[in-house]
């Protein structure tokens, strides 16, 4: 999978020439798409069309649409991270993820489009790359970070499929005080 002038693929990184733009313009033009016809009746000429930008630019940057889903996630992750200045605070800092919670009820509406359509496996692949941080120079290809990935992955489903009735707060409390701090219950 290609990010923002790099492709990843099993835990190393090669050199691509993809932009931001081209991420973006994609993933807003697949979730405009989505909301009229599931993904799978989505052509790639229509895609295409609709993003303004070429069929070779797609198979160049992309193997399926869900790598589309995948890149736009991390793509506004990382924005919102450096927005959130969050890498100066800990994965369990209460700030931290109370901003991880916010940002995925900031995109409920496009979840809701992926989860409804069978794609959430497109939004854990999101999530693996955004804990282990293999899009950037600090990898972290640890236990630990998939751990967290897998995690909060299914803490979001179940809060997705709930149709987020508890709150930021709310699911910021959970996380922190029952499952972060062991207090499971």
């Amino acid at each position: 999978m290609i990010l923002f002038g790099e492709k990843v693929s099993s835990g190393r990184k090669e050199k691509w020439k993809m932009s931001e733009y081209v991420t973006s313009a994609y993933g807003e033009a697949l979730f405009k798409l989505m909301k009229k016809k599931n993904i799978e009746k989505i052509t790639v000429d229509e895609l295409c069309e609709e993003g303004g930008i070429g069929r070779a630019t797609y198979f160049r940057n992309f193997k399926s649409k869900d790598e589309i889903i995948t890149a736009y996630i991390i793509l506004k992750w990382r924005e919102y991270e450096r927005e959130h200045r969050l890498k100066e605070h800990q994965l369990g800092d209460s700030y931290r993820v109370r901003r991880y919670f916010d940002f995925c009820y900031s995109l409920r509406k496009k979840n809701d489009l992926i989860i409804g359509q069978g794609h959430h496996g497109a939004i854990l692949s999101a999530y693996e790359v955004i804990m282990t941080d293999s899009d950037t120079e600090q990898t972290s290809d640890t236990y630990e970070s998939y751990y967290l990935a897998y995690g909060l992955f299914g803490i979001f489903m179940k809060w997705a499929r709930n149709g987020y009735a508890e709150s930021v707060q709310e699911m910021t409390q959970i996380v922190v005080e029952r499952i972060f701090a062991g207090n499971m219950e």
